[in-house]
């Protein structure tokens, strides 16, 4: 993912691919590790939603070579249940 682009999102969000049912999920938590590029060791945020609001000094110093790791997430579905998801890395360019 370009750098400009990743550190101009304010939210994210859960998506099914390859699910026939339109069925939304909304973020309720997850940690995010970031590594490389521009951090001498790895550094952890966490978000409580979807808002990426609580990691935005981090997202800021991400460069082209950075990578960012969304672990540990957690959903509520449409039937209002909790569940953990698993997590997505970037490696920005």
């Amino acid at each position: 993912m370009p750098a400009v682009a990743f550190k101009s999102q304010e939210y994210c969000r859960a998506e099914l691919k390859d699910f026939d049912f339109d069925a939304h999920f909304d973020v309720a938590g997850a940690t995010v590790y970031f590594l490389g590029a521009n951090f001498k060791t790895t550094e952890k945020g966490f978000i409580t939603s979807n808002s990426l609001k609580p990691v935005k000094s981090l997202m800021d110093r991400c460069v082209p070579g950075s990578v960012i790791i969304f672990d540990d997430v957690k959903v509520i579905g449409p039937d209002k249940e909790k569940r953990t998801i698993p997590g997505i890395t970037i490696v920005l360019y």
